[in-house]
């Protein structure tokens, strides 16, 4: 399946990011802010029936690093991307911090028509003082810095109700503390569903396995298809 992606590169600032297409069919976009795997498992099981998008942002996998990053650019990069391929409305995925991601391009563009975060809890997330002490450290690599210190502007429960698009937020029951814990999305749950949100947890599966297969093929794929199928997809 990697060698039937398309790669491509565009300009955005000056600087270039790295993308790949695969498939046909309605645009799912994922948000890819890691180095390994080149090429997302999620990527073959979607492009039967998507033109599957894989973006990485600058200053992750294969994009440029500049050393400054603009702190709202991810959802900037995502439009760059899709102008090139003349893409406009679309479907956005994220894993991980690839979540949070998907949630700051769903609340930047109307073009969004539905919004998928896993292994990501909307409540949770560095805190603005968490990200000073980030920045004091120095080890945290400036395009995650950037992006975090915007992130943490944000009550993301409240972001999340005043989306008017469908919203899901998967998770698996053995998640770590990052997931689970005090703004976790078990404690977050009731919240997230008053304001619309589809809450989805694969029971047995932790952080690495809910995005890994066999899970994705037999689970999490398609739970997430058939949510949309049912009225998520415009």
């Amino acid at each position: 399946m990697e060698g039937a992606a398309r790669i491509g590169r565009v300009e955005h600032a000056g600087h270039g990011i790295s993308y790949q297409v695969a498939g046909d069919g309605p645009a799912v976009v994922l948000v890819k802010p890691h180095r390994q795997p080149r090429v997302y498992e999620l990527v073959p099981l979607l492009s039967d029936r998507y033109t599957v998008i894989q973006i990485e942002p600058l200053g992750f996998g294969a994009s440029d690093r500049p050393s400054d990053h603009p702190e709202d650019g991810v959802s900037e990069q995502v439009l760059t991307v899709l102008a090139r391929e003349r893409v406009d409305r679309f479907i956005v995925w994220g894993y991980s911090a690839g979540g949070a991601m998907a949630l700051a391009v769903a609340r930047a563009s109307s073009r969004v028509t539905a919004v998928v975060a896993g292994g990501w809890s909307p409540g949770g997330g560095p805190s603005a003082t968490r990200v000073r002490r980030l920045e004091r450290e120095g080890r945290t690599p400036a395009a995650s810095l950037a992006f975090w210190r915007w992130y943490a502007r944000f009550d993301w429960l409240d972001e999340l109700a005043a989306m008017p698009l469908p919203r899901l937020v998967y998770v698996g029951s053995d998640d770590g503390p990052r997931v689970r814990g005090p703004r976790g999305v078990p404690r977050t749950r009731p919240a997230l569903v008053e304001r619309g949100v589809t809450v989805m947890e694969f029971s047995g599966l932790d952080h690495q396995t809910c995005n890994a297969e066999p899970a994705l093929s037999r689970q999490v794929v398609p739970s997430v298809i058939d949510w949309l199928d049912d009225g998520a997809r415009s």
